[in-house]
């Protein structure tokens, strides 16, 4: 195996377990799910929604588990020069098709929002080069480093 089907066979395994631990709490009756996690080294959130066969939405809370396994994730999928994701998006159906999208150029949605330091923290474990770095990041880091001591 190359060191890519390594790395792409950890993403998988990743993303399989914060699936299984979505499901997991599926509440009976469920034919859809939407999960979105934020994340920084230091911080992270998710919103877990579930869409019932009539069209109701319940909401849920993922296991530590789905967090543990994402955060692994980030690391899975840290590119050289790129950095990593802040956000993924998870949706499923009953029938566990699936589809996971990251974004590594917005900021995330944090509620509530964090302090500019944890941006600073990320971008040590996950570096970035400057045509990497979006602006809004850019301007975190900025306001991180004007705060230092």
């Amino acid at each position: 195996m190359t060191k890519s089907e390594l790395e792409l066979d950890e993403q998988s395994r990743c993303i399989q377990e914060a699936l299984q631990g979505l499901v997991s709490r599926a509440p009976e009756g469920w034919s859809e799910l939407r999960y979105a996690y934020r994340s920084t080294v230091g911080f992270s959130n998710s919103d877990l929604e579930f869409t019932m066969r009539d069209g109701s939405k319940e909401v849920g809370t993922a296991p530590v588990a789905v967090f543990d396994a994402l955060d692994d994730l980030r690391h899975a999928m840290h590119e050289l020069e790129k950095g990593t994701w802040f956000t993924a998006l998870i949706t499923a159906d009953s029938s566990l098709r699936y589809q996971a999208n990251f974004d590594y150029d917005s900021e995330p949605d944090f509620v509530p929002q964090i302090n500019a330091a944890s941006y600073l923290d990320d971008m040590r474990h996950f570096p970035r080069t400057e045509e990497n770095t979006p602006d809004w990041l850019k301007r975190r880091l900025e306001e991180a480093q004007n705060e230092a001591p």
